[in-house]
């Protein structure tokens, strides 16, 4: 699998994590997606099926545990890497 193909989902509540890291991993050539708390990385997750979610754990309206609860529960997103 080329980079390009590579789907990223970035979960943090601070905008300036969100820029930094995603920059890098775009810049590497990987596809970046970014939400700003749980309950948007559960939606997004589900619409773009990325291979890994780079996930915050203390977030407003929705945790990141919380949230991986929830996608680890969904069978399309089984096969995604999760890390915090």
């Amino acid at each position: 699998m080329k980079k390009k193909d590579i789907k990223i989902l970035l979960v943090d509540d601070e905008a300036d994590i969100l820029e930094i890291v995603g920059y890098n991993l775009t810049q590497e050539g990987y596809q970046v997606f970014t939400a700003e708390n749980g309950k948007e990385a559960v939606q997004k997750a589900k619409k773009h099926i990325p291979h890994l979610i780079i996930m915050d754990v203390m977030m407003p309206e929705m945790d990141g545990m919380e949230a991986c609860e929830i996608i680890r529960k969904a069978p399309e997103l089984s096969q995604t890497i999760i890390t915090f």
